[in-house]
């Protein structure tokens, strides 16, 4: 009878061991992940794979159509850095920039080509607005989607969010930044 007494408080303080630990190693990880009083869990977590710096100089035409438009042609080139670039690239773009189609809006539609210095080829489109403003500096937003590659980014697909900082007056260091994410379809 003791025999069976002293197993059943092996078992019962095995149970209560493994207890404590997984409730004491989850409160951990709760309390580790929750310092700020935020909740913090991993499945909303996000990080973005696509994280890309342009800085570039633009060239500014006025559009042909200046009643369905009313805006600009726009070319620029510059360079390229950041995820999951390897050593940098450059930066080509073509736009048009109308006045005439959002009311009180920039609406700006494009497309851009990062090339590596190996010569592989990411090419994207995207979508921005901005307010139509008397300031000298603008600030468009909008999204991107990746639309062709070559080399190693031959099945890429993606896309994300994407900025601008331009400085109506001075049309020589405009920047963005492509932030989303970048997928492998091959």
């Amino acid at each position: 009878m003791a025999r069976t007494g002293y197993r059943w408080s092996a078992r019962l303080a095995g149970v209560v061991a493994g207890a404590v630990l997984i409730a004491g190693g989850t409160a951990g990880v709760t309390y580790a992940a929750d310092a700020t009083g935020t909740d913090v869990r991993a499945e909303t977590t996000w990080l973005p794979t696509v994280e890309i710096n342009n800085t570039f100089a633009v060239v500014a035409t006025p559009h042909p159509d200046t009643v369905g438009c009313d805006g600009f042609q726009v070319t620029g080139s510059g360079s390229s850095l950041g995820k999951p670039l390897g050593n940098g690239g450059t930066w080509s773009q073509t736009e048009t920039a109308c006045k005439a189609t959002i009311p009180g809006k920039w609406d700006i539609k494009g497309t851009g080509t990062i090339t590596e210095p190996n010569g592989e080829k990411l090419t994207i489109s995207y979508s921005l607005t901005a307010p139509v403003t008397t300031d000298t500096m603008v600030y468009p937003t909008g999204t991107f989607t990746i639309t062709g590659s070559t080399g190693n980014w031959a099945f890429a697909r993606g896309g994300g969010k994407m900025s601008a900082r331009v400085n109506m007056l001075d049309h020589s260091r405009v920047t963005s930044m492509l932030v989303g994410d970048i997928e492998y379809l091959g």
